[in-house]
């Protein structure tokens, strides 16, 4: 019964961080952003090997260089501190994967 209970409730606590809810708010800028979470991973794997031929690659090929000030609606994040928002721009939306860091929320 005890092992039920602690499930329950650790269940409870991560609904919030689920992403289940839609949140809206902007974006820091200078944080890299790709179309697809795979693109983002290769992106992120190639800051972090400083492998610069991929990091251009990618940038002409599905991500891009986050801008400050950027309305965005939050669609979903995760443990690994990876964030899908929908960003707006000049009466436009695009749906863009991103790090947690670069996602300011609003409260």
């Amino acid at each position: 019964m005890a092992v039920k209970r602690i499930v329950v409730m650790v269940a409870l606590l991560l609904i919030p961080i689920s992403g289940a809810q839609a949140a809206s708010g902007t974006l820091k800028g200078g944080y890299p952003a790709c179309v697809t979470k795979a693109l983002f991973d290769q992106i992120v794997t190639a800051l972090v090997s400083k492998d610069e031929n991929a990091f251009n690659y990618l940038m002409k090929s599905g991500c891009v260089s986050t801008k400050a000030g950027l309305p965005v609606t939050i669609l979903d994040w995760s443990f690994s501190g990876t964030a899908k928002v929908r960003v707006y721009v000049g009466g436009k939306s695009i749906v863009l994967f991103t790090n947690m860091e670069n996602v300011i929320r609003k409260r």
